[in-house]
């Protein structure tokens, strides 16, 4: 199984960043990778079970089901149900580490995965990690232009 982990400070208190992260179907608002997402069949977001199916910016289909969210430990995690990506049995948790007394909030990104076929060259795990990069910055930016004065 491989697995990528990241972390990454990002300038906004712990409240406000889960208040984005936690709106699972929102994810469009500030992933660069994905310009469109929805909750499947009307169920609310956040609940655990609820897929949401995003398209990405060649127009492939993904979706991915919440399977754990603990607002007191700000965490949640998801799976992948749907994915253009040759991994199996992939997980993503994502947990928030506030930085006392400041505006300020570490992020963990752990991702664990199959891969369909050998990949020696890790092409996969370097695809799955530049999406988390990439959307740690993107989050860092949206927070930045979503700031109050």
């Amino acid at each position: 199984m491989a697995k990528v982990e990241y972390s990454a400070v990002v300038h906004g208190g712990a409240e406000r960043v889960w208040d984005v992260l936690k709106r699972f179907g929102e994810i469009s608002q500030w992933h660069p990778a994905i310009p469109q997402s929805v909750i499947e069949d009307g169920q609310p977001d956040g609940l655990v079970g609820c897929i949401r199916r995003l398209t990405l910016q060649d127009g492939a289909i993904l979706r991915e089901q919440l399977l754990s969210v603990d607002a007191v430990n700000l965490q949640f995690s998801y799976r992948f149900v749907e994915a253009p990506l040759p991994v199996d049995n992939y997980v993503l948790s994502v947990r928030l580490i506030p930085l006392t007394g400041e505006q300020k909030t570490v992020i963990l990104w752990s991702a664990t995965f199959d891969t369909r076929e050998p990949d020696p060259q890790g092409q996969w795990t370097s695809t799955i990690e530049s999406l988390i990069v990439g959307g740690h910055e993107s989050l860092q930016v949206y927070l930045n232009q979503t700031a109050t004065a």
